[in-house]
Parts: C-alpha cells; sequence; structure tokens
C-alpha cells in the first residue's frame, strides 16, 4: 500500500498541470484579495469579519482548482492508457483506489489550508499599501480552519468520484461543472428550502455566514456532504473493482 500512496504521490508532483492549476490558483487570489479587496477596497476597512470573509471567498472561488488536479490525477491515466500498468504493478485495485484518494486527499487539504492563509494575508497587505488600517477583525480561526479544510477536501472528493465513475476526463470536467451550476440549480427550484440538503449546496453551507443559513447549521451541512462523499466513493470504489480498465 504504501509503494501505492508514494506511486499516486509522485504523479501528481511531476505532472505539470498541478503546479499550474496552484500557481493560477494563487494568482486569483493575489488579484481578488490583494488588488479588489485590498488596494480597491474602499469602506469595507470597516467591516471586522473582512479577513475572515476573504478565507470563504477564496476558497468558495478557487476550490473548484483544486478539484481539477483531482480529476487530472485519474483520468490521465485512462487518456494515455497508462492505468493498465498501475494495475499491473499494484497487488490489488482496491489499493490503487484508496492510494489516489489518499494523495487526492493530502493535496487538498494543502491546497485549502494554502489558499485561507494566503488570502487574508494578501487583503491585509493591500490595505496597507493603499495606507488604510483595517478596524480590530473577528477571525474564528478554528471554525475559519475545519470548514475551509473540509470543503476544499469536499469539492475534491467528490471531483475524485465522478472521475473514477466517468473515467472520462471531458466527461468529469463537464459533470464537475454542470452539477452545481445547473443540476443542482434546476432542482433546487423544485426543493426550495431543501435544496440545501443537495451535494454541493450542503458544502457551501459549509462556508456560508450564519446570517444567510435558515435551515441547516456548519455541522449539519458538513454532516450531509460527507454522507455523499462516502457513497459516492463506495460506489466508485465498487466500479472499480468490477469494470475493464479500459
Amino acid at each position: 500500500m504504501i509503494a501505492s500512496i508514494r506511486a499516486e504521490f509522485r504523479k501528481l508532483l511531476t505532472v505539470r498541470s498541478t503546479y499550474i492549476v496552484f500557481g493560477f490558483a494563487l494568482l486569483l487570489a493575489v488579484f481578488f484579495a490583494f488588488y479588489v479587496d485590498g488596494i480597491k477596497a474602499g469602506p469595507t476597512v470597516g467591516d471586522p469579519g473582512k479577513l475572515a470573509s476573504e478565507v470563504i471567498n477564496a476558497i468558495n472561488t478557487v476550490s473548484i482548482l483544486g478539484a481539477l488536479v483531482g480529476v487530472l490525477l485519474v483520468t490521465h491515466e485512462y487518456r494515455y492508457n497508462t492505468i493498465m500498468y498501475t494495475l499491473t504493478l499494484s497487488r490489488s485495485r482496491t489499493q490503487v483506489f484508496f492510494a489516489k484518494l489518499i494523495a487526492i486527499s493530502v493535496f487538498a487539504v494543502i491546497f485549502a489550508l494554502a489558499l485561507a492563509a494566503f488570502s487574508p494575508a494578501m487583503a491585509y497587505l493591500g490595505v496597507q499599501v493603499k495606507g488604510l488600517h483595517l478596524v480590530h477583525q473577528v477571525f474564528p480561526v478554528w471554525s475559519l480552519l475545519w470548514r475551509a479544510v473540509f470543503v476544499g477536501w469536499g469539492f475534491s472528493m467528490i471531483a475524485f468520484v465522478l472521475a473514477m465513475i466517468i473515467r472520462i476526463q471531458v466527461g468529469a470536467f463537464a459533470a464537475l461543472f454542470l452539477i452545481p451550476s445547473m443540476i443542482e440549480a434546476i432542482i433546487g427550484l423544485l426543493l426550495k428550502k431543501n435544496a440545501v440538503y443537495l451535494p454541493f449546496n450542503s458544502l457551501g453551507a459549509v462556508l456560508q455566514h450564519r446570517s444567510d443559513l435558515t435551515s441547516i447549521t456548519y455541522g449539519r451541512a458538513a454532516l450531509v456532504a460527507l454522507v455523499y462523499i462516502v457513497v459516492g466513493c463506495v460506489v466508485a470504489w465498487q466500479l472499480f473493482l468490477r469494470r475493464d480498465a479500459n
């Protein structure tokens, strides 16, 4: 199992797309946090929750980019048919599946932590460069920390599940973008307030401001999302064991 995990980390760290996605996410954080919310800051410098909102905005905006890395780690092997070598070198498909899951999980956590720290730092720096001063900030560290990490990890896990089930790169990308933006939006019109119990909506509710929530707490939203992730992983795992590699 250790050898399989090392192999997945090696794949993750030796493809350009990992660094391109990570670098692009940091550039977005610089633009939105440093420039838009920092240098161009107006009355928001008097908001005691400004830096906390930067964490939420960063994760909401770029967590989908971290999820793309998980899709690429899986679908690249099917696209170039290198999955056959991976399965041949491993003792079992279960090891391959969980090695990929662990590698993507570790990357997702690091990705979320980096953005959660980088974005408010850039916003603060931008405000200082402009010559303004923030009011005393209310920054609930532990609450923001677990929520940011959970949402970043959750997006990557859903992307991983979609990639393992669909296996076609374009199809996995399409599903990752269309499900939250179109399919859940349409279903949400029918479910109304209960739309918060849909997969991506429940993940989003983990990061929402308390004043925006009507029927679900952070903990319950995280639990709902976790159920979807666990069930999705079990389904993807079983399909991976039974379906042909191609």
